[in-house]
């Protein structure tokens, strides 16, 4: 598609050296993510946001992707996602992958499966996941760095310890790309569709993957947004680079992607994170800064101090206002993924065109890039009536 480096540095040192990884960084505590803030500081309100997930709640709006249809395509693309990850919530407190790992797998045979070698075994694993149905594979070494210092009781509204087996050494990220179509009717509650089935597939891929490892008689944990912090881990796995919009921009799928994880003791080997232009291209652009509503994307330099305590500190990137944008989704009843939509890495790359575009994005014509995309209107909102038609 376009030319990729490999990088040859260790993976951890990478890290370090590409955001500036100060001695005082700290591990995050769960509790401090913005979704697990409005459970428990007055200063976050939810409002209807979570209530409007149950269709006898929702709240139609004039505006167009928020009637009755939009709504019960929106909910219904969440739904497996949520049964399954409160199954257990009124006992337990589990909002499994939300604050909680996946518990769904059946126990493995009494006796482990002979490997091959480890590089077969890797790509043994790799061909299983995209049978499964992901996108893209990567492999990294578990960097606790990453992993939440506290996992948060939403039932309880108290922090509570990781149970993380120990004997974990490896994280599979899994990329699962959501619908390019349904992303440029974002924002609506039809647009949230996307997000939902980008989920539901997560949720497939990243325990029928854990299920079959199980199988082979080790150690597997299914993991979305809980455990730990996906963007970093999938960077160290190879799957892409970081960008200004606080997202994991991929060679395949851009920014329009979910990502899961599975947790193992099986040995493996550890991908190379990659580069293809990603950092240089966000430096100059600021489309996302600039459709940003509620102005929640940075249109400065990279920095070590981040907006509010929903984000680390001692480590220099572009941050997200988490207050600043969940305060926009309340406001709307759904998510918003403006950045995605109008982020010039967010093609179609089956068309050659597209790949022709994010090759020049990342060369010395990049600014040239940038006039055509406007120029060619990518990233302009569609209505649902589009959609729907």
């Amino acid at each position: 598609m376009f030319q990729i480096k490999k990088i040859t540095t260790p993976a951890k040192a990478y890290l370090n050296q590409l955001f500036e990884i100060e001695p005082t960084f700290e591990r995050f505590n769960q509790k401090n993510d913005i979704f697990n803030r409005s459970m428990w500081d007055d200063k976050i309100d939810p409002k209807n946001f979570y209530v409007s997930y149950d269709i006898t709640n929702y709240k139609p709006k004039k505006s167009k992707g928020f009637d009755h249809w939009d709504y019960a395509l929106r909910n219904a693309s969440w739904h497996l996602t949520d049964v399954v990850g409160e199954m257990t919530f009124p006992e337990t407190g589990r909002v499994e992958g939300f604050t909680d790992y996946y518990t769904t797998q059946t126990a493995g045979p009494p006796a482990k499966a002979a490997l091959p070698s480890v590089g077969e075994t890797t790509h043994r694993v790799k061909k299983a996941a995209e049978m499964l149905g992901a996108g893209m594979v990567g492999i990294c070494e578990l960097d606790d760095r990453w992993v939440y210092s506290h996992n948060f009781s939403r039932k309880t509204q108290a922090p509570k310890k990781l149970d993380l087996p120990q004997n974990i050494s490896h994280a599979i990220l899994l990329i699962l790309p959501m619908d390019y179509e349904l992303s440029k009717t974002i924002p609506s509650a039809l647009g949230g569709s996307t997000t939902g089935l980008g989920y539901a597939s997560s949720l497939n891929v990243a325990t029928g993957l854990a299920q079959f490892i199980t199988n082979l008689g080790f150690e597997a944990i299914a993991s979305l947004n809980d455990t730990a912090q996906s963007i970093p881990m999938a960077i160290q796995a190879g799957l892409g680079e970081y960008g200004r919009n606080g997202l994991l921009i991929t060679p395949k799928y851009g920014p329009n992607v979910r990502i899961a994880k599975v947790f193992t003791d099986l040995p493996l080997v550890p991908d190379q994170p990659i580069e293809f232009g990603v950092k240089q291209f966000c430096e100059s652009c600021r489309k996302c800064a600039d459709s940003c509503p509620v102005k929640a994307i940075a249109q400065g330099a990279a920095t070590n101090t981040p907006p509010n305590f929903s984000s680390h500190s001692f480590i220099k990137k572009w941050t997200v206002n988490a207050e600043k944008c969940f305060k926009f989704w309340v406001g709307m009843n759904t998510d918003c993924a403006i950045c995605i939509r109008v982020c010039p890495y967010n093609k179609d790359y089956k068309k050659w065109w597209n790949r022709l575009g994010i090759r020049l994005a990342n060369s010395p014509l990049r600014r040239w890039m940038l006039w055509l995309d406007d120029r060619l209107n990518f990233g302009q909102r569609q209505s649902a009536k589009w959609w729907w038609a």
